[in-house]
């Protein structure tokens, strides 16, 4: 009798030791599920980070197996409770692999690795994730077509605006991806420029040679369209046709987030016509906000990250295989995004004067591009025109208070607050160097951005507009 109760008091100790554990599981598993499950996302993301065998830039420099989170990492955004739902890692010139890892992230929505180096198979195990609803590859090297179990991608409702967007190699149905003589760029009918410019009435700015438009896309991406002011073929010659084509080309092989990328060109014989088109940038110019009074006036710190912007873009260029350099560098050919980031612009149509007719500024080299951007520089620091009736020339206005005569401080901008001296002193030393007659001790375009660097604080992802890799998205889903 005793034993029985024994045995009847165990399997009730046993069953409350149980459904006390089953309590605790249940009580816990609220708290532990993020845990697990944010240790699996940062476990896919490294693996990820370790079949790259080259980051030139250091994109993933922030990629720590020791952080809390992977969701304050490079090129990572996350939903409110943890879930990674975007991957941007576009236009990073990594080398390397996309590992079968890539596969774990269940909940990512956006995928985008476009513009890189990556080589071998697109990974299977993309089918795997559900959620998938924009893949951009484009501009890599990576072998085979798109595994036919992402098929399923194209068979989404069309209210969800999917699209996958393949290499090269692969074949495409969409005639908007077509690439004809260019890489990676739209050739567009004129009737389709037309309709999105209002009819070519939407004009937004016009400079000698060439008017630019303002134009919308069916999917509600905003374009910049411009135009070459000549209207029939016999005022249009073979040098300017290859100048033409030779600057499609060229920046139909750059892409970074600080530069007013190329979307597309257009070509029409019948009615004459040349364009280039370009994302659009909402913000204004930077001599607008520089110096017209209407315009709303940019704080100190927004002029360090716009400064630094253009010079990640500008450095970018120069590190291309044949580098791209920009001719016309000035306040006018910045324009600014929501967020006041910078968008370097190269649109003119110009064809150039002879390399021989050219002078020391204006040679389209490294060292001349050093000489530019200081005076640029010099223009945000000091609020000031390249030239006034007062003044002459800002260079000219300013050798004295980088010369040491006059306080340095007196060349800042009055409508300035808070701008710290150790700044204006270690800019000002280092427009001298870039500006120096002899041309061997300006710094090279390395040296120069590692010195902005260290001034300013801001790194190449803080210098990016925030919602730029957003927009290439909206305008990769435009439908025929």
């Amino acid at each position: 009798m005793g034993t029985r109760r024994r045995r009847v008091l165990a399997v009730s100790l046993l069953f409350w030791f149980l459904m006390g554990f089953q309590l605790c599981a249940s009580l816990n598993r609220e708290g532990t599920e993020f845990a697990v499950c944010t240790a699996c996302l940062s476990a896919a993301l490294l693996k990820f980070k370790e079949a790259i065998d080259a980051d030139p830039y250091g994109a993933l420099k922030n990629w720590d197996e020791g952080s809390m989170s992977p969701c304050s990492w490079f090129g990572v955004e996350c939903s409110d409770d943890g879930l990674v739902l975007t991957l941007i890692l576009r236009n990073n010139s990594f080398y390397g692999i996309i590992p079968i890892e890539i596969g774990d992230l269940q909940d990512i929505k956006m995928l985008d690795l476009g513009y890189n180096n990556f080589s071998g198979p697109i990974p299977s195990e993309l089918q795997n994730i559900l959620s998938l609803e924009f893949l951009f590859l484009k501009g890599n090297g990576l072998s085979g077509g798109l595994p036919v179990g992402l098929n399923w991608l194209n068979r989404l409702p069309t209210a969800r605006k999917t699209s996958t967007v393949v290499p090269l190699s692969a074949p495409t149905s969409s005639r908007q991806l077509q690439t004809t003589a260019m890489k990676g760029i739209t050739l567009f009918r004129r009737s389709e420029l037309e309709t999105a410019c209002e009819g070519f009435s939407n004009i937004i700015g016009t400079q000698p040679g060439f008017t630019l438009y303002k134009g919308t896309l069916p999917c509600g991406a905003e374009i910049a369209v411009v135009s070459t002011a000549v209207a029939y073929a016999g005022g249009w010659s073979d040098i300017a046709e290859a100048h033409y084509m030779n600057k499609v080309e060229a920046l139909s092989k750059v892409n970074h987030k600080n530069l007013m990328n190329l979307v597309g060109y257009c070509e029409d014989e019948k009615s004459f016509i040349r364009m280039m088109v370009f994302e659009y940038v909402s913000n204004g110019s930077l001599f607008e906000r520089l110096h017209v009074k209407e315009a709303e006036p940019l704080e100190w710190q927004s002029r360090l990250r716009i400064a630094m912007g253009v010079l990640y873009c500008l450095g970018y260029r120069h590190q291309q295989n044949v580098p791209v350099t920009l001719r016309n560098l000035n306040s006018s050919c910045i324009y600014l995004t929501e967020d006041n980031a910078a968008k370097v612009s190269d649109i003119s149509f110009g064809i150039g004067k002879k390399e021989e007719d050219e002078d020391d500024s204006d040679a389209p080299d490294e060292y001349s591009t050093v000489y530019k951007f200081a005076l640029l520089l010099l223009e945000m620091i000091s609020g000031r025109c390249p030239y006034s009736d007062d003044d002459g020339l800002r260079i000219l206005w300013a050798h004295r208070y980088l010369n040491g005569v006059s306080p340095v401080m007196g060349m800042v901008d009055p409508t300035l607050n808070s701008v710290p001296e150790e700044h204006v002193k270690a800019f000002s030393e280092l427009i001298r160097l870039c500006i120096s007659e002899d041309r061997r001790q300006r710094p090279t375009m390395a040296e120069l951005t590692k010195r902005m660097q260290e001034i300013t604080g801001i790194t190449q992802d803080q210098a990016i507009p925030r919602n730029s890799a957003l927009w290439w998205a909206e305008l990769e889903i435009i439908t025929a």
